[in-house]
């Protein structure tokens, strides 16, 4: 699904510098620890010099902006919290993705147990 979204983006003619990934986890510990291209793009760990699709953790993005965000890795962690999610969910401007694990219960981890959510 990440290759045939960004595919679909950037041959709507948005350029990679704006598409990040973000993830509660490094690379090496997520969902893309051993993928090196989504498509016929690179991955690049944010602050590497290159032309790719950018990667960052949540926190080392906390406070920044990107216009379109995919949020992956998103499950019950404890490096996956409401808050991340939160967090990282605000870093998109303008458009926003989220990939989460099938066994996630997200309205449970942001609602608790409130009624009418």
């Amino acid at each position: 699904m990440l290759e045939r979204e960004i595919g679909r983006l950037v041959s709507g003619g948005l350029p990679l510098h704006r598409i990040l990934i973000l993830s509660p986890f490094r690379r090496e510990n997520g969902g893309l620890k051993d993928v090196d291209r989504i498509g016929d793009w690179p991955v690049i760990d944010l602050g590497t010099k290159g032309h790719g699709i950018r990667y960052a953790t949540i926190r080392s993005f906390k406070g920044l902006e990107s216009d379109i965000v995919f949020l992956i890795d998103v499950r019950d962690s404890k490096a996956c919290t409401a808050a991340d999610i939160y967090v990282g969910a605000s870093c998109a401007k303008y458009m926003l993705y989220v990939l989460h694990h099938e066994a996630w219960r997200g309205a449970g981890a942001f609602h608790g147990n409130r009624k009418g959510l």
